[in-house]
């Protein structure tokens, strides 16, 4: 994320997207208007992804590690990661000689799709949340409910189940979550506080106290966002093609005010000396008269050597291009059948007793010194009976003559 203060906040809530207005003076305020067109209005839009198309998952690492390399590796390796999925890493803590870092894994949401060109930066919705000192926050976004844990006021795992009510199963998997946490170390303690934020009856908030064994409180809608201290860039990979496409336009624009200033300067320049370009353009047809036979000789030599350069040359030489193909053999059980060199074209076929050997040839043919002039084909090697395939490989030099030549 840029360095630069947004001065927007677009993110989602129980009734749709919210748009704040941040200013250098006076606190943050909720625009009535959260349409694309208005947010395009921001000069610094940070664009908060639906919790449901994150993915969350909190790693102890070497401090030394690099935190992104391990977290595509980790998410890949564990097989939860979509395809497509763009990876970001944030630090959390140091403890006892490791780091924790939350691994993220966003896709591209429907419903953010048309924000992504507006958005300077990216967020997490449970990282703009106030925890108010709760250890667990439940909140809607849309009908959907999402919920998030946090060490020391920092969210270290999030996540959206995919539930509109708050019953036995959502709230076991909460309680599955706290308790997977505190066995990874990364809650140190069994959450104590529980904050719900939205629309929960009474019944409903017993059964979320009572499945976490934890106090709640509950507020009715969702706070002014609350900027971070780091900052981290979870774009999706909609988002990142469109940050990457406006980043080009701007380089464009500024190389095409380049452009137009040096064009108008070579300009200046051209109209003060016309008179001497005039002078030189003269001097140099002159020159060009006595360079024409220069050039005629120099095609000449040119097309004598292309004529010539089989029988000197020795990267073309026929019998020195077979010996460093047969040099290449890998062994006995390899030979070749066939060998022709015509014109910068080289045919080579041959038999050996398995396709890994035929490949194994081909490539190493392909890297041989002599061979490094020509663009290879090869065919797909063809079974012919047991133990024996046959493999047949082509080679072009960019000077090859073709038949009509």
């Amino acid at each position: 994320m840029n360095k630069i203060p947004p001065d927007a906040v677009l993110r989602p809530s129980p009734k749709g997207w919210e748009l704040w207005r941040f200013a250098q003076k006076g606190a943050p305020v909720q625009d009535a208007d959260a349409s694309v067109k208005n947010a395009s209005s921001a000069k610094h839009l940070v664009l908060a992804l639906p919790t449901r198309s994150l993915l969350a998952v909190p790693l102890w690492i070497s401090p030394h590690g690099v935190p992104l390399e391990i977290a595509e590796m980790e998410l890949s390796s564990r097989h939860i990661l979509r395809k497509g999925a763009a990876v970001e890493a944030i630090p959390i803590l140091q403890e006892n000689g490791r780091s924790l870092v939350l691994a993220i894994a966003s896709v591209d949401d429907d419903s953010a799709l048309e924000y992504f060109s507006k958005a300077h930066g990216f967020e997490l919705p449970a990282r703009l949340i106030d925890p108010a000192g709760a250890d667990v926050v439940i909140w809607r976004e849309w009908e959907f409910l999402c919920f998030a844990f946090y060490r020391d006021a920092v969210c270290v795992f999030f996540g959206a189940t995919g539930d509109k009510v708050p019953d036995a199963g959502f709230s076991s998997q909460v309680a599955r979550a706290s308790l997977r946490l505190q066995s990874e170390n990364v809650l140190i303690k069994a959450p104590l506080r529980l904050r719900l934020i939205g629309d929960f009856s009474y019944e409903e908030k017993v059964l979320l106290g009572e499945a976490m064994k934890a106090e709640w409180d509950h507020v009715e809608k969702l706070s002014t966002p609350v900027l971070p201290e780091s900052v981290c860039n979870p774009a999706p990979p909609a988002a990142r093609d469109s940050i990457q496409k406006r980043g080009n336009l701007k380089r464009l624009a500024s190389f095409a005010i380049i452009a137009v200033v040096v064009y108008t300067l070579i300009l200046l320049v051209v109209a003060a000396d016309l008179l001497v370009h005039r002078i030189q353009i003269h001097r140099l047809n002159s020159e060009l008269q006595s360079l024409v036979a220069s050039a005629t000789s120099s095609e000449s030599l040119v097309k004598d050597w292309k004529k010539f350069r089989p029988a000197i040359d020795p990267t073309v030489f026929a019998i020195d291009q077979l010996a460093a193909v047969a040099a290449e053999i890998p062994g006995e059980k390899v030979r070749l059948t066939q060998y022709t060199s015509d014109n910068g074209r080289l045919t080579i076929a041959g038999e050996a007793a398995d396709v890994s050997q035929a490949y194994e040839f081909a490539e190493r043919v392909k890297k041989a010194p002599l061979m490094q002039d020509y663009d290879w084909t090869s065919r797909q090697p063809q079974l012919v009976g047991r133990n024996k395939v046959r493999f047949e490989m082509e080679g072009t030099r960019p000077d090859a003559k073709t038949a009509e030549e």
